[in-house]
C-alpha cells in the first residue's frame, strides 16, 4: 500500500503501556490489517468501524498516561519528586477530556474510573513523607506540585520537623565534642567535678531547642518563597549551587531526591 513496513506490537502482561502501544499500532495500521485479513483464510474477524472509533477515544484518553509512565521511568534524572505532580496533571487532563468532547458510554466509564482511582492514589501518596518531601524539595515543583493545598501544608510541616532534627543533632554533636575536648584538657579534680554540671549542660542544650525550630522554619520559608526554577532545569544542579545557603535542606534533598519513581527504566 506504499506505506512504511511496520510490525504489530504484542502486549506484555506486566507492562500496561505495551497494551497502549499495541492498540496504537493496530489503529495506525487499520487499513493494511483489514486488507491482509481479507486475503487470508482465517477465523479472525476484522474490527468494525465502531470498534476503531472506540479504540481512538481510548488512545486519546490514555495518551497522557503513556507520557507520564515514560517520564516516571527515567533513570538518569530525578523522578520520584514528579509522581504527585504528574498524577495531579493526569487528573486535570481527564477532567478536561470529559468536559471537552462527547464520549461514548464505554470511554466515559473509563474516564470516571481513572479519575476515581487517581484521586485515591493522590491522597495516599501526598501523605507519604518520602514522596511529599521529594516533591517539596524539588525546586521546580515545591508546593505547586500538590493536588491538595492542605497536603502541601502538611508536607511543609514535616520538612520543618526534619530540618529541625538535623539542627538539633548538629547542636548536640557540637556540644558533646566541646565537652569532651574540655574534659581532656582539664585537671583530674575539675574532670570529676564536671559530672556535677551534666544536668546543667543538658538543660542549656534543651533551651536551645526553640532556636533550632525557628532556624529550621526560617530556612524552609526562605527556600519556599524563592521563585521555582524552570521545569526542564536540573534540581541537583540547583542544590549543588545552594548547599551553603540552605545547608540543612541540602542534606535532606540529597536523601529524598534520590527516590526513583519506578523500578523499570525506559529512558
Amino acid at each position: 500500500m506504499g506505506r512504511p513496513a511496520l510490525k504489530l506490537i504484542q502486549e506484555v502482561d506486566t507492562r500496561w503501556n505495551s497494551t497502549f502501544q499495541m492498540l496504537q499500532r493496530v489503529h495506525e495500521l487499520r487499513e493494511p490489517i483489514g486488507a491482509s485479513l481479507a486475503g487470508l483464510h482465517t477465523d479472525i474477524c476484522p474490527l468494525s468501524s465502531e470498534q476503531y472509533d472506540l479504540m481512538a477515544e481510548c488512545l486519546k484518553i490514555l495518551s497522557p498516561f503513556n507520557d507520564a509512565t515514560t517520564e516516571l521511568s527515567e533513570e538518569k534524572r530525578v523522578s520520584g519528586s514528579k509522581v504527585i505532580p504528574l498524577l495531579t496533571m493526569l487528573h486535570h487532563a481527564l477532567h478536561e477530556e470529559e468536559m471537552g468532547v462527547v464520549l461514548t458510554p464505554e470511554s466515559s466509564t473509563m474516564v470516571e474510573c481513572l479519575r476515581r482511582q487517581l484521586k485515591e492514589k493522590l491522597y495516599t501518596l501526598q501523605s507519604m513523607s518520602i514522596m511529599s518531601l521529594a516533591t517539596l524539595l524539588d525546586p521546580r515543583l515545591k508546593k505547586i506540585g500538590f493536588f491538595s493545598p492542605n497536603k502541601a501544608m502538611d508536607a511543609e510541616k514535616r520538612l520543618i520537623f526534619e530540618c529541625t532534627a538535623i539542627l538539633r543533632h548538629v547542636a548536640f554533636s557540637s556540644a558533646a565534642s566541646s565537652a569532651a575536648a574540655s574534659s581532656s584538657k582539664a585537671s583530674q579534680p575539675v574532670t570529676q567535678g564536671s559530672k556535677l554540671w551534666h544536668r546543667f549542660d543538658t538543660t542549656v542544650l534543651e533551651t536551645k531547642t526553640p532556636n533550632a525550630t525557628a532556624d529550621a522554619t526560617a530556612e524552609v520559608q526562605k527556600y519556599l518563597h524563592e521563585p521555582n526554577i524552570g521545569r526542564l532545569e536540573n534540581p541537583l544542579e540547583y542544590w549543588a549551587g545552594h548547599k551553603f545557603l540552605y545547608p540543612n535542606l541540602y542534606k535532606l534533598a540529597m536523601v529524598f531526591l534520590a527516590t526513583p519513581a519506578s523500578s523499570v527504566p525506559l529512558s
